[in-house]
């Protein structure tokens, strides 16, 4: 992995919370190598974390709440200037406090999103997993994930369920589970051999932003990702985005 691959990994790590999860043990062993990239991290990190704390000071002026209800009684018929600078001054920190909190909410839902992106991205890349079954059957691989506590009810795009499946897996992401189906569009000579990859979870699980709709890129994998009803979904393809697009 060079500087620039494990910096555009490290722009979705946070300082403390993010140290035990293994997407992110490739670009960290790059940074322990290399120096430039050391002073990288360590301004990225200490920014995350002025960011957050930044968050956490943020509270409302001891006794505004007091001062505007004395002021109420004070002024029944015609609100002073001051007052109207009081009420002005406390609507203003309520806006500013709701704007914080939902961009500090959209941030969070990204990073979730991304961290799950990456994360199945690499079970394909680096260790993919063993089959809990193997068979070119949809039908079984939807019977099997339903009996094993798997994603049920789920809905297959036309193309991928016009393709031949090879196995699905099941397995946990963040106490919630993630099925793994496997198809086979044949262009490698045979069925047996997966190029399609898809992940299903609960949409409660990783709430898919708007964006994630458009394809992208993760070394060799052309994926997309979207949300339909009560399920996320990500699919990998061994391929380019003009072959990942006959599948969704």
């Amino acid at each position: 992995m060079n500087s620039e691959q494990a910096k555009e990994t490290l722009l979705l790590y946070r300082p403390d919370l993010d140290h035990d999860e293994p997407e992110f043990a490739p670009a960290l062993a790059a940074v322990r190598n290399d120096p430039d990239l050391q002073r990288w991290f360590d301004q990225h990190c200490a920014m995350q974390k002025a960011v957050f704390a930044a968050f956490e000071q943020f509270v409302v002026p001891d006794g505004l709440k007091e001062q505007i209800l004395s002021e109420r009684k004070a002024h029944t018929t015609l609100p002073s200037r001051r007052m109207m600078l009081v009420l002005a001054a406390a609507c203003i920190a309520i806006l500013l406090t709701i704007g914080a909190l939902m961009r500090h909410r959209g941030s969070e839902t990204a990073k979730a999103f991304d961290n799950f992106r990456l994360r199945m991205a690499g079970k394909v890349l680096r260790d993919y997993p063993k089959m809990d079954l193997e068979t070119d059957d949809l039908a079984q691989i939807r019977a099997y994930l339903s009996a094993h506590g798997g994603q049920k009810d789920y809905e297959l795009p036309r193309g991928l369920a016009n393709t031949s499946g090879t196995g699905c897996a099941i397995f946990d992401w963040r106490g919630k589970k993630v099925s793994m189906v496997c198809f086979s569009s044949g262009q490698r000579g045979n069925t047996k051999t997966p190029d399609l990859f898809l992940f299903i979870t609960d949409a409660s699980a990783v709430k898919t932003p708007e964006t994630a709709s458009t394809p992208a890129k993760i070394k060799q994998l052309s994926t997309v990702s979207w949300t339909s009803g009560e399920k996320t979904y990500f699919l990998a393809a061994a391929g380019d985005e003009k072959f990942l697009q006959n599948y969704y």
